[in-house]
């Protein structure tokens, strides 16, 4: 919503759900199901019609008497309506798929990156390629479970390649919620809404953050001085841990320098039920590779 006033994407996606309820009480009413709206009506006789595309169908009938004429209503082609429903189905799922994913904040540079054209190097970057590909087509038991993920290591070794290819495919095959961030952007946003023209409360956006289907965190550990911005993270992975909210970390840190600057809590909640630390521990290949 704008200005209480709803935009063309939600315009658009109301258009196309009523279009869907339409044409699904369209089809119950081809297999003899009379809608409440219809309940003035009686069941005429059925007949059998052709289909150009699907061939015979039966034809279901519909009789009003209204004063001195009669309204007869005829269902249409079962399968018609089926291929429909399909369509708008589609555009629905479509739309949804590229509003979330501009909704998950993929920066331009990554934009490319996917399973397919991730290319391990060595036989560790191939285990951690196999893990994010499992944890994902596993997704409806790692989302009912709330398992994270930590992904440590040096920088230019393919962490943030591989967890766009993990949002690409969660977005793609279950249109769920999934948002990539960094520590000082979680931290700018709690902090602005100290300021007393702020649009949001604190409680806004510790609600914002903890109610994605899944949470990517990069950058942890850079820049991270003050207890507050420990307080502030701890806060999120906590409150997503409590409510099996899986989150995704990622640093440029070990796994033990991390525990050191963000504390074995942190470290703790990301690591129960499950979560996996995949390390990446070779040399960079940015310069040779796009990552």
């Amino acid at each position: 919503m704008i200005n209480g006033m709803p935009t063309l994407w939600e315009q658009s996606m109301r258009e196309l759900n009523s279009k869907a309820r339409d044409l699904e009480a369209e089809l119950s009413f081809s297999s003899g199901v009379i809608a409440t709206e219809d309940r003035h009506f009686t069941r005429g006789f059925d007949e059998t019609q052709n289909c150009p595309t699907h061939g015979n169908y039966t034809s279901v009938g519909l009789t009003c008497q209204f004063s001195d004429r009669v309204v007869e209503r005829r269902s249409r082609c079962p399968d018609c309506i089926t291929d429909e429903i399909n369509q708008v189905n589609g555009h629905i799922n479509d739309m949804r798929i590229k509003q979330l994913t501009a909704e998950a904040h993929i920066s331009p540079r990554f934009e490319h990156c996917d399973f397919d054209n991730y290319q391990p190097v060595n036989d560790k970057a191939i285990s951690n390629l196999e893990v994010c590909k499992s944890y994902v087509s596993h997704w409806p038991q790692v989302k009912e479970s709330g398992t994270g993920l930590l992904l440590c290591g040096s920088c230019g070794t393919g962490k943030n390649h591989l967890a766009v290819a993990m949002t690409k495919y969660i977005i793609t095959e279950h249109q769920d919620s999934v948002l990539l961030t960094s520590v000082m952007r979680i931290t700018r946003a709690i902090k602005r809404t100290w300021q007393k023209d702020a649009e949001n409360t604190e409680d806004d956006i510790y609600h914002l953050y903890s109610s994605l289907d899944l949470l990517i965190i990069d950058e942890v550990g850079v820049q991270f001085g003050s207890e507050a911005e420990k307080l502030i993270l701890f806060e999120i992975i906590n409150t997503r841990y409590e409510n099996f909210k899986p989150t995704i970390l990622i640093s440029n840190l070990t796994i033990s320098e991390l525990a050191v600057i963000v504390g074995d809590r942190i470290v703790d909640r990301m690591t129960e039920g499950g979560g996996a630390t995949l390390v990446f521990d070779w040399d960079s290949f940015r310069k040779d590779v796009a990552v």
